[in-house]
């Protein structure tokens, strides 16, 4: 088995292990005290907050046809079906439904009432088409039940706004008395029934929701500071996978802005259904931009091109149910998007997958990312579906999901940007070395002729403009024909190999050593004169005195060089510089060779100074 299947292998049981975990806290979140029956709620003047779930019984009018005149009569009370639990959730749903619980206020209280504070009505869920409550008391067979509409408005901007009465979500209770009475809420849900009732005083209203505008406030600076970041990078690297993710991370942020019961509380008075269109426009944005940016990011292109193909067929679905989005019902849109919702971080997951076994080593970040984002999503989906219960942990599965996912994408972004600092490194690392290899002799490791060329003209120019001294030397090894035809090329291309090693021992570190060509090496000395080239000449002279070659034993004896300096002349050209120095080491090598020869800074003087090896402490005469 190769390596990619193994790790196509290992991400699958991650991918299982994720879903496995979420689900399993989601039910152990839902998880409560069960009750053989319901039991009234008693409110005390000691606690400011009761969960009512417990307490509730559920009917399903799946016709929306019984008023609360028929609801109340006894003989329906068989219908109802306790909850036993702290929330319901019935999916997605048309049906009308009626939830009643009974209550009464316990005498000892009395100076709860005498403060007038009123309990509030909290029935958790914004999101129904119609909301209606009602008060009974003094139900009985004999005689026909007081019912007291309860309003869902006067409480908070914009809960009090033209839309609380009938689509609220906080209602004031009236006085209550000692004696057991029931409420009855008549719900008609669009799209999904969720509730999660409670009564509450204002102050822990007030408590309850400032603890929900703090967590909500975190995710969204999260949000916005990941925006904020990649956005300048984006406008830095002009990289459209930066992008893809700040549209993806804005368009989640609105969703979940939507969707937020904090939006209806303090931010808008409109219709549950055109926010909700209008969350499903930003969700459906969302996956189309994360999508985007998986393709992107990913290169499926050029790196999966099936994986590539099959994006683009989610591209079209999600264009097709965004177009929907107007026009179809609540309860069909949710079903589209449960199922579009799965398929993206399915694919997304198996298409970082691929490209991770392919090389693409930022991948991984992205199967992370897109696995912890798809688990969370299943369960947020099948808490839509009734599957899972509502609660804080089902609920907000979706939005932690989408903030780690946020999270490691910027990983996945940070790596990537990493890789290519890398890539870029060694491209440039290479671009160096086949430079240097290019003005680079292979043999002794100096500069070739090529380079000298250049570099020499370089030097001319600037001795030129600023007046600096400039002096070349030219070397060439004695006798170096004989010495291959006696002990063979190797040999002598190890004597080359050591003669560049000693020549960039002796020089300084801003002359110029090259290979000229053959045997013949050159030196450019900047702000270098002639007694310069005599020093460097006395460096190398004992340096070649304490090397001997040979081969197999036989001795060849000492190396020796023969030595042409020439000395710029003010605004002479490269080519007169160079064949003076050429002039003088062929009058080395007619004088005797091992000793160096100083041309005339006379440019038309014909005589040449000499200084040979064996008179080397006496200054040569100009």
């Amino acid at each position: 088995m190769n390596s990619s299947s193994l790790t196509e292998q290992r991400v699958s049981r991650c991918w299982l292990l994720l879903v496995v975990c979420c689900l399993f806290s989601g039910l152990l979140a839902g998880i409560g005290p069960a009750a053989a029956a319901t039991a009234p709620l008693s409110l005390g003047h000691d606690t400011e907050r009761y969960e009512v779930g417990p307490h509730l019984e559920i009917l399903e009018d799946a016709k929306g046809q019984w008023a609360i005149g028929d609801v109340a009569q006894p003989a329906f009370n068989a219908a109802f079906s306790p909850i036993h639990s702290s929330t319901v959730n019935r999916g997605v749903s048309s049906s009308t439904y009626w939830v009643r619980f009974s209550l009464c206020q316990l005498p000892s209280s009395a100076s709860v009432q005498s403060r007038k504070i009123p309990w509030l009505l909290d029935i958790g869920w914004p999101f129904f088409d119609q909301v209606d409550a009602y008060l009974v008391a003094d139900a009985s067979s004999q005689t026909p039940p007081t019912i007291v509409p309860v309003p869902f408005y006067n409480v908070f901007r914009p809960i009090g706004g033209r839309l609380s009465e009938s689509q609220g979500l906080l209602a004031r209770l009236p006085k209550l008395s000692p004696a057991e009475q029931t409420i009855y809420l008549r719900l008609r849900p669009e799209g999904v029934f969720f509730l999660y009732p409670v009564i509450c005083t204002v102050k822990s209203y007030l408590e309850t929701s400032a603890l929900r505008m703090l967590w909500f406030g975190l995710y969204l600076g999260l949000l916005l500071a990941l925006l904020l970041y990649n956005l300048f990078l984006y406008f830095c690297l002009r990289d459209r996978s930066y992008l893809w993710y700040v549209t993806s991370i804005a368009a989640i942020g609105v969703y979940f802005l939507g969707i937020n019961r904090l939006t209806f509380e303090f931010l808008f008075d409109h219709p549950p259904t055109t926010v909700l269109r209008l969350s499903l426009v930003a969700l459906a944005a969302s996956l189309i931009a994360l999508v985007l940016f998986a393709r992107s990011f990913l290169q499926t292109k050029a790196r999966a091109p099936q994986a590539n193909r099959a994006m683009q067929g989610l591209l079209l679905l999600l264009l097709a149910v965004l177009l929907q989005v107007p026009f179809m019902s609540m309860a069909y849109l949710n079903r589209c998007y449960l199922v579009v919702g799965g398929l993206v971080p399915f694919a997304l997951v198996t298409a970082s997958a691929v490209c991770w076994c392919r090389g693409y080593r930022p991948a991984r970040f992205l199967v992370l990312s897109c696995g912890l984002y798809g688990a969370c999503g299943i369960v947020y989906a099948l808490t839509f579906m009734g599957w899972l219960p509502f609660n804080d942990a089902t609920f907000h599965s979706f939005q932690i999901g989408s903030a780690l996912e946020a999270i490691f994408l910027s990983f996945a972004l940070a790596d990537r940007i990493n890789l290519l600092r890398q890539e870029r490194e060694q491209l440039s690392h290479s671009e160096r070395r086949h430079k240097e290899l290019a003005v680079t002799d292979g043999l002794t490791e100096l500069y070739n002729r090529r380079y000298f060329e250049a570099q020499i003209d370089l030097e001319i120019e600037g001795a030129d403009r600023l007046g600096h001294k400039l002096t070349l030397m030219m070397l060439d090894v004695d006798n170096f024909k004989a010495f291959n035809d006696c002990y063979g090329h190797q040999v002598g291309d190890r004597v080359l190999a050591t003669l560049g090693t000693i020549l960039l021992s002796c020089v300084r570190d801003k002359d110029v050593a090259c290979r000229y060509g053959g045997e013949e090496f050159t030196i450019i000395l900047p702000g270098g004169q002639n007694s310069t080239a005599v020093e460097i000449y006395e460096r190398i002279n004992g340096e070649l005195a304490a090397h001997r070659v040979g081969s197999e034993g036989r001795d060849a004896g000492q190396i020796t060089m023969s030595i042409g300096v020439a000395e710029h002349l003010p605004g002479e050209p490269a080519v007169n510089l160079v064949r003076r120095a050429d002039q003088a080491l062929y009058e080395a090598k007619a004088r005797g060779r091992n000793q160096i020869v100083i041309a005339s800074r006379e440019p038309e003087a014909a005589f040449f100074s000499c200084f040979d090896s064996p008179s080397s402490s006496t200054q040569p005469h100009l």
